[in-house]
């Protein structure tokens, strides 16, 4: 009985033991410091544009740079370390200086909405931050007779993504008026 006693014991001794941490930290120096060019650079798990994308940094923002292949740059990430395209990073010359671009452009443009029998036009207002990031949408103007269609637009746009407007080496936030015709 005592000895059962004892393997049992042994046994739920083995089970409550931590199990070993076996992940791995990546302990590379970065071969430089870069930093993020344009609007948002998307970090990929593989050099290649249809791998998944881990995570996303902002213009500006400081990467540090692990190896390069090819157009692809490994970067350092929290979790480890994912790929971008290099010619999407700066250097801090360039980075600290930002162009005049004072005509605003999609990034990632409005998804198109379609109705079938839509007739008419919809305005829609839009209030952009210094990101390029849509912060408001009022609407301007609807022939169109359909609500639905007016909401429906309203939120392609909000999901819009514009490259910063810059003036004198200052991001500054705008209106922007969008128009769609059916």
């Amino acid at each position: 009985m005592k000895r059962a006693l004892l393997i049992a014991a042994l046994a739920l001794a083995a089970c409550d033991r931590e199990t070993p941490n076996t992940e791995t930290i990546d302990t590379r120096m970065p071969i430089e410091v870069q930093y993020v060019r344009d609007g948002a650079l998307k970090i990929h798990t593989k050099p290649a544009d249809t791998a998944p994308v881990v995570t996303t940094y902002q213009h500006g923002e400081s990467v540090s740079v692990l190896s390069r292949r090819g157009d692809w740059a490994e970067v350092r990430i929290a979790s480890g370390s994912g790929w971008v395209h290099a010619n999407e990073l700066a250097g801090a010359g360039e980075a600290t200086k930002e162009a005049d671009n004072t005509k605003p452009h999609f990034t990632r443009e409005p998804e198109p909405v379609t109705q079938p029998g839509a007739h008419g036009d919809i305005v829609l207002e839009a209030d952009v931050n210094t990101d390029g990031v849509v912060t408001n949408v009022r609407t301007l103007r609807n022939t169109t007779g359909s609500v639905a269609l007016e909401i429906r637009n309203a939120a392609s746009l909000r999901a819009a993504i514009f490259t910063p407007v810059v003036q004198h080496g200052r991001r500054e936030p705008f209106v922007y008026e969008h128009r769609v015709h059916y």
